[in-house]
């Protein structure tokens, strides 16, 4: 129960299986802490209005589809009454002209119980019209309607009818059909819609404008829809390139990397140092420190330029002479870094087998439970359900506000102290579980793998099965710390950005703070890797151990600090070699997609499965086939840590290794 004690006796080796909890004063605080969250989200849920994020608001301020009282300005006004809008659910913007625009001025908008549908092609009737609120709208009428109205183009004058029909209000004709999306009133539109209205003739309005601002609303939407619509159709092809190709891709490199990691490393190892020969070279001939003869090379003059004469093409890599000086200085810089490479590699050749072993051991391993491959499913699935509570509880936190009207008519929502720290709470929780999720996935791939390392012989017939009892049962509280300590740094970190947006002003006028602030944001964000990076290395420990946290923190650490030769070679190669996994499977899965996408299902006009453009159902493919390699590819670099800190941890034992297989023993 200690943080830093060892709750195993040092003389135990190998992985241990007889455990007591560990930190269980952190696993109480989590528990604890979730109490909070629920407490929160049933708070959140029960007062939150999810109207607010339903419905539209006005160009006055309130909100359809609701019964809303008068704002305190519009209560002192006579003649106003209080609206009620319960059964008028959408929200129309019924001036065209103002469309173009409305990204940056909100345009005058509406609440109506159905979107229009009927347009002016129907004659200048009532329903092809649709009116500003009577009461705002500064016209009178015989018998006036009530105050919220907006269908009385019939009552207007013959001048007011005119005027509408000019797009002079009240009333604004309706060119297209509209369609509810989202409680919003979008206009279908039609190419032939399109050229009708731009043939017609209303009044003195260019109807080219109009046709202009209805197109740049509805344009990009068709694109949408179409696009979408290529996805639907595509699905078989994303299912195949992107689904299952990631999958058979990603553990056919597994397996090319298991047989063939040592040729690739030498050959990776080799190329950087002849390129980097080469380059010297290539340098020093220019600065003519060294002649073409004497490198073998033809040379047919001085000059470094490219001559075209007819057909042929003649090429010199001779002195450039006027920038031999700089080429010279270059050759020095380029002299010394090979050097130290070609020192470096010579030194390293020893701990470069060592990480070719430690490779294939790691590809050993998943081959023995290739249902490892699998286990980020489970913090996969965590992560979903948690995510979507999140965001549910953090949008209706957003909606227990409080609606507000300026005296310039804007309209806001105010959340008092109690809502501000309870969503701070929020964005903490949502941040320390999302770390612990991690702490789970690392700690359930990592006992598995350390059961072929240190129970080769005698390894259980369930080694995932057992390493996910061990770290719920024995570890949560380990995880729970772990993943409270990055918590903590992020949620600091997202603090630092919320003051550096708020003192953006401030910093433009002076340059010191603007500097300072970047420097305190560097150095929290290279805190929080360097702290990822000593959690995962510290779960492992846990994992094959069962030691407390802060104990397995310090002592993955010393074994990192002790063998850091050896891990940074193994880390680079695997890393490498992880990196080149990905871009091959992602690139072989592309080119699939865009090959399938050439069939004649996908290409003939006729077909139902026509793609308008192969682009979008290529991208998401390429988007599944990636992510896909990823995480598989995440488990295989699990697997390489693992077996490394077991191998160090094997190393510090007295006589050791002990358990180290044949391949690394060799």
């Amino acid at each position: 129960m200690a943080c830093c004690g060892k709750d195993n006796e040092e003389k135990e080796t190998g992985l241990i299986e007889k455990r007591r909890c560990t930190d269980v004063l952190f696993c109480i605080i989590f528990a604890a802490f979730w109490g909070g969250m629920f407490i929160i989200g049933g708070t959140a849920l029960s007062q939150g209005d999810p109207n607010l994020l339903t419905y539209g608001f006005d160009f006055h301020g309130y909100l359809c589809g609701t019964k809303p009282d008068l704002y305190a300005q519009d209560a002192n006004a006579t003649g106003i009454t209080a609206p009620d809008f319960s059964k008028r659910e959408v929200l129309h913007y019924f001036n065209p002209m103002q469309y173009s625009t409305m990204t940056l001025i909100p345009a005058n908008s509406v609440c109506l119980e159905a979107c229009p549908t009927t347009t002016i092609a129907s004659g200048l009737v009532k329903a092809a019209f649709t009116c500003d609120y009577y009461g705002t709208s500064g016209v009178t009428v015989s018998s006036p309607p009530d105050f919220w109205a907006t269908d009385y183009y019939d009552k207007l004058s013959a001048l007011q009818q005119l005027n509408s029909l000019a797009m002079a209000g009240p009333c604004y004709p309706n060119f297209v059909p509209y369609t509810p999306v989202m409680n919003r009133c979008v206009p279908t539109v039609t190419e032939e819609q399109l050229l009708l209205l731009a043939s017609a003739n209303t009044g003195n309005t260019s109807t080219g404008d109009i046709t202009y601002m209805l197109a740049s609303m509805s344009g990009d939407s068709d694109k949408i829809q179409e696009y979408l619509e290529d996805l639907l159709k595509a699905w078989m092809v994303i299912v195949l390139c992107g689904f299952l190709g990631g999958l058979v891709f990603s553990i056919v490199w597994m397996t090319f990397l298991r047989y063939f990691a040592g040729c690739m490393a030498w050959v990776t190892v080799i190329s950087f140092n002849v390129i980097l020969i080469a380059l010297t070279l290539y340098c020093a001939l220019k600065a003519g420190l060294v002649g073409a003869d004497e490198v073998g090379i033809s040379n047919s003059g001085t000059s470094s330029n490219t001559t075209l004469i007819g057909n042929t093409t003649s090429w010199s890599i001779g002195e450039d002479t006027e920038n031999a000086e700089t080429f010279e200085y270059v050759t020095y810089l380029m002299a010394a870094i090979t050097g130290i490479a070609l020192l470096f590699t010579l030194l390293m050749i020893r701990r470069l087998m060592i990480a070719i072993a430690v490779l294939k051991v790691a590809s050993q391993a998943i081959a023995a439970m290739p249902l490892i491959l699998f286990s980020p499913v489970i913090p996969f699935v965590l992560n979903v359900v948690f995510f979507g509570w999140a965001c549910l509880v953090a949008v209706y936190l957003y909606a227990c506000g409080e609606l507000k009207k300026d005296a310039a008519g804007n309209v806001s929502i105010s959340w008092d102290e109690t809502l501000q720290y309870m969503s701070l709470y929020h964005l903490f929780g949502i941040f320390w579980t999302t770390q612990f999720i991690v702490g789970l996935g690392v700690m359930f791939t990592a006992g598995a793998i350390a059961a072929y390392y240190w129970q080769r012989e005698s390894m259980p017939k369930s080694p995932i099965k057992r390493s996910i009892h061990r770290a719920v049962r024995y570890h949560v509280g380990s995880i729970a710390l772990g993943s409270f300590i990055v918590a903590v740094v992020q949620f600091i970190r997202a603090v630092l950005e919320y003051i550096d947006r708020k003192t953006k002003k401030m910093q433009e006028g002076n340059p010191i703070l603007k500097y300072v602030m970047c420097c305190v944001k560097y150095c929290m964000w290279y805190l929080e890797k360097v702290l990822k990076y000593i959690n995962r290395n510290a779960y492992i420990l846990v994992a094959v151990k069962g030691y407390s946290y802060c104990y397995s923190a310090i002592h993955a650490i010393k074994l990192l600090i002790m063998n850091m030769a050896r891990i940074a070679v193994i880390n680079t190669v695997g890393d490498f070699l992880t990196w080149l996994g990905k871009i091959v499977v992602t690139g072989i899965c592309g080119v699939l997609a865009f090959l399938m996408c050439d069939m004649d299902q996908y290409t003939d006009p006729d077909s139902a499965n026509y793609l308008t453009s192969p682009i979008l159902p290529v991208i998401v493919t390429v988007f599944i086939a990636y992510q896909e390699a990823d995480i598989f590819m995440g488990v295989y670099e699990m697997a390489v840590d693992t077996i490394m800190l077991s191998f160090c941890e094997d190393c510090n034992t007295s006589g050791g290794p002990h358990y180290a297989p044949p391949l690394l023993m060799s």
